[in-house]
Formats: C-alpha cells, structure tokens, sequence
C-alpha cells in the first residue's frame, strides 16, 4: 500500500496534465497548421539529439550512485555530475552558432540565427531540469514532481496563447513558448531545491569521478543513439516528404499522451523504488515480477481502448489534422514498451552492466532505420508509425534478453507476447479503416485475451480495490 500511495502521488501530476491536454490540444491544433508543428517537431528532435550526447551519461550515472551516497554528500555528486555536461553543452553551442545557417535551415525551413539561440537557451535549461527533476525523483517528493509538471504544462498552454497574439500561426509561437515554459519550470525546481542546489560544496574523497565517468561512459553513446532511434522517423518524414507531414505525425502523438503520460509518472515513480528495493533484498525477485505484470495488464488494456476508440478522439484535434487517426494506431506500442520494459531491463543497471545499453539502442536504431528508409517513401508517416512500432518492440525484447543475462526474473513473457500480437493486428487494420465492426470486433477480442491471460492481475486488482473501501 505505501508503494501504491507513492505511485499515485506521481499520478496526481499527471492526471491534471493530461486534463490540461485536453483543453489544449484542441486549442493548439487549430491554430498552429500541421507545417508550423511540424518545424517545433524538428526542433524538438534537434533538442534531443544533443541533449543526448551532451548529458555524457552522468545523468545515469547520478541515479545509480544516489543510494550509495550519504545524504550530507549527495549535494556533492550533484554538482560532479553536473558540471561536465555543461562543459560539453558549451563547446556544442560555439559549433552550433559557426554552423546555425545549414542546421536552422534543417528545422525550420530558413536561415535563423535567433532559432539557434533558442536552442541553446533550451540545451542549456535542459541539462539543468534534467538533473533538478532527478533530484525531485530520487528523494521520492512525488507532490513537488507532480507540482512541477503541472506548472510545465500551465505555462506552456499559457505562453502559446500570449505568442499567438503576437507571432499567429508561425513556428516560433510554440518553440518560444516550449523554450520559456522550459526556463520557468527549471526556475522554480532550482528554487523549491534550494537547499541542495546552493549548499555551500565541501570536498568529499569518497566521490570518485572516475568511477563515475566509468559508469556513464557507455551511456554516450547508447543515450545517443537512442536519440536517433527516437527521432528517425521525423528525420525521414522530412527528409522524404515535408514538414506538413511532420506536423500531421507530431499531431498523432498528441492522440497518446494519456499512454506517454502514464509511462513517465511510472518511470518516475519506478527508477527509485527499484533501486532501493534491489539493495534490501537483491533476491526479492517476485517484487521484480509481480510489479512487471500489473504494469503490463494495465498498459496493455489501455492501448487497446485507445486504439479503438481513435476516431473519437481525433476529434479533439484540428481538421488539419484529421489524417492523423490513421497515423496513430502503431504509435501506442512506444510507450507500451517503453514503460513495461523499464521493469524488465533493471538487470542491466543493477549488475553495472551498462556497456549492454549499447548494443540495444544498435539494435533498436539500426531497425527503425530500416523499416523507416523502406516504409517511409511509400506510407509517408503512417509509415513511419509502423516502423517506429515494430521497433519499440524489437527493443522491448533486447533490454529484456540482456537484462536476464545478469538478474534472472521469471516474467511470464509467453502471456505478454500473444496479448502484443492481438494488438498488433488491431493496429494493423486500424490504420487503414476507420472504426467499424470488424474494428470493435478486434478490439473486444483483444481485450478479452489480456483479461483472460493475466486473470491474476485482475484478481490482485479487485481485491486491493475491496480493502481500499473496507478501510474507508
């Protein structure tokens, strides 16, 4: 029960996120043109891309080492691992400036010095909320996160409204407004953390930078690479097509936030729980499978409904972007396997075995590639969505194979792959055809396969929802 509280005060962030992006994807959508998104698409993949790199790994590496540090010096590891990747975003951002005619004219169609400057404005905030929000992570403050997650999500809504009064359907109304809301959340978690953020810093041998540039090491490049597996499908949307289909493919993910949303809320609430359960009892291994499944039962049904229901809820979207339902359907599959997978890959980082995070994101990248360089040019984005799909899978099956290589745990794959297939064929049929009865069919059969197959997981359910009202 206390791990279902912490989970749930992560949730409370995203609950009202996903009701405010309710309220603004219909806002934004229709008067941002799917061309103008589809440019804040191109930065957003740049901003990425580097940020990526840039992090060095530390990020990781911070993580792994917090529960190993005494309070008194975690402040410390903070600021080691800060300090490098701020390094390295600097000498990036002299590179982007020389260069900023070829990359502004990649993102946004034109030459703009003032586009660069925002994205190294953006870089440079990134680095600092990415280390600010792990903080907020690590200390398990799940109220502050959710806080802080909200006010992103607030002030972007917000910040749109302002610049469209100013700059009206141009692409620079919603990147100035994802840079600013950037700043303001990092701002605000700098200062609610004050006490660890602006410690005076005291010398602690016990830190060894090199271990810790040791463990982050394979993370450059497999952060990297992750990267470009995450972003190839808008790569070559622009590359084959343009930026209107960019827009229209940017427009889809809008279609699964909810899905998004719930993988990051787990995400974070998961990384410190597991850490810390790992070091109570490294061979509590049912904690590691029985967290598993809940997680997939859920993620699973919930992709289902989506799917289903894709026709009404395109509709929350503008009419440009209406092409978009046909778009979505294999694009649940990143978050699915994104989120499950984080409860299968956590042998890799217990073990330290990080130079594996290598050959997976190899793995994953060179197949997104592929499928994007063979389907992209016939299916434009929906093929894309596709390929991006059967990727997320392929991933799925490469962090898990490795990570059990090193922690053993009896996942009960068999159930989980059969209910996948279900889906897969449901995505299939819905990206060509709106809802009809063969759609509602596939969908029924979908779900009563998951049901039946993970009966246990809906057994656990009911019961813990009965002593929820019994307590009350």
């Amino acid at each position: 029960m206390a791990l279902l509280r912490k989970l749930l005060g992560f949730s409370v962030g995203t609950v009202i996120v996903t009701i405010l992006g309710l309220i603004s994807a219909p806002i934004i959508t229709r008067i941002i043109d799917t061309t103008n998104m589809g440019h804040l698409a191109m930065f957003n993949t740049t901003f990425n891309l580097i940020l990526g790199f840039v992090l060095l790994g530390l990020n990781h590496a911070y993580v792994r080492y917090y529960s190993e540090e005494e309070p008194a010096q975690r402040s410390e590891l903070l600021k080691i691992c800060l300090k490098t990747p701020l390094k390295a975003n600097l000498a990036i951002s002299i590179i982007l400036l020389i260069f900023y005619k070829p990359l502004s004219l990649w993102m946004v169609k034109k030459q703009s010095l003032f586009i660069i400057v925002l994205l190294i404005i953006y870089l440079f905030f990134g680095i600092l909320s990415t280390f600010a929000l792990l903080e907020v992570r690590m200390r398990q403050k799940s109220k502050v996160y959710s806080f802080l997650t909200v006010i992103l999500k607030i002030s972007y809504l917000l910040l749109v409204v302002i610049f469209f009064f100013i700059y009206k359907n141009n692409y620079l109304t919603v990147v100035l407004a994802t840079v600013i809301s950037q700043v303001i959340l990092t701002l605000i978690a700098l200062f609610i953390e004050k006490d660890v953020w602006f410690k005076k810093s005291i010398t602690i041998n016990s830190i060894d930078k090199n271990k810790l540039a040791k463990y982050g090491a394979p993370f450059i490049f497999s952060q990297t690479v992750t990267s470009l597996f995450q972003s190839i499908d808008k790569i070559c949307i622009d590359a084959f097509t343009n930026s209107t289909q960019v827009g229209l493919y940017s427009g889809a993910t809008l279609l699964i936030v909810p899905l998004t949303l719930i993988q990051g809320t787990f995400n974070t609430f998961w990384t410190p729980v597991a850490y810390e359960k790992y070091n109570e009892n490294p061979n509590n291994k049912d904690f590691f499978s029985n967290m598993n499944k809940v997680v997939s039962f859920s993620m699973l049904v919930i992709s289902i409904l989506i799917i289903a229901f894709k026709d009404f809820i395109i509709l929350f979207l503008g009419k440009d972007y209406k092409d978009a339902v046909f778009i979505f359907p294999f694009l649940v599959f990143m978050p699915i396997m994104n989120c499950i997978s984080e409860t299968t890959v956590v042998g890799i980082n217990f073990k330290k075995k990080t130079k594996n995070h290598i050959y997976i994101s190899l793995v994953a990248a060179i197949s997104n590639t592929i499928g994007n360089l063979i389907l992209v040019p016939i299916y434009g984005a929906k093929g894309a969505a596709i390929s991006t799909g059967l990727s997320y899978i392929i991933f799925f099956i490469a962090r898990t194979y490795f990570s059990n290589k090193y922690y053993k745990v009896n996942y009960n794959l068999k159930r989980f792959f059969i209910s996948i297939v279900s889906i897969y064929i449901l995505a299939i049929y819905s990206s060509f055809y709106k809802f009809n009865t063969t759609i509602a069919i596939l969908s029924l059969i979908s779900l009563s396969i998951v049901t039946i197959l993970y009966k246990d997981v809906v057994y656990f359910l009911v019961e813990n929802i009965k002593n929820i009202k019994i307590r009350k």
